[in-house]
């Protein structure tokens, strides 16, 4: 049942990565295109450069799960040739612990800080959409990475392989 549910999650996050991925050099080709073309229509589309900034802060954001559950987070991995394997499965879950913990802890200011945004009611400029679409991108990518740390505190074995050639 879990390795359905984790298996979903990242098909979820893999078609809303590539969606976002695929979406900013269409826009931005569809803005060059309509600067050099048809410089009337351009004007209409002021917004490009901000949705793109937008759906930029949405990919890091959402990649921050996936990109873990797939081992490409950076890692400083000079102790682990020195260390024993049942030492290093240790070390790995207390940091494992302590990333769950900051993560939930982020995920926590950036939901207070998404809230102060809707409350006051901010707009972006060109968009004229709430900036909470913006800052709403951090505690979900908070989430999900705090997900994944408590899975491989629960779960060591599912942590990814570490690769000794990086």
């Amino acid at each position: 049942m879990w390795t359905k549910l984790w298996s979903a999650l990242a098909g979820v996050e893999r078609a809303l990565l590539v969606a976002l991925m695929l979406a900013l050099p269409i826009l931005y080709g569809i803005n060059v295109l309509l600067h050099n073309l048809a410089p009337g229509l351009a004007r209409h589309l002021d917004g490009v450069d901000e949705l793109s900034r937008f759906i930029l802060v949405w990919l890091v954001c959402v990649s921050l799960g996936y990109t873990m559950d797939k081992g490409r987070h950076v890692s400083m991995n000079l102790l682990q040739r020195f260390i024993g394997a049942s030492l290093l499965v240790w070390i790995q879950r207390v940091l494992d612990l302590i990333g769950a913990l900051f993560c939930a802890y982020m995920t926590v200011l950036g939901w207070q800080f998404l809230q102060r945004i809707i409350a006051t009611g901010q707009v972006s400029n060109t968009l004229d959409v709430s900036m909470g679409w913006l800052y709403a991108a951090l505690p979900l990518g908070m989430v999900l990475l705090t997900l994944r740390y408590v899975r491989y505190v629960l779960f060591p074995t599912h942590r990814p392989a570490l690769d000794s050639a990086d």
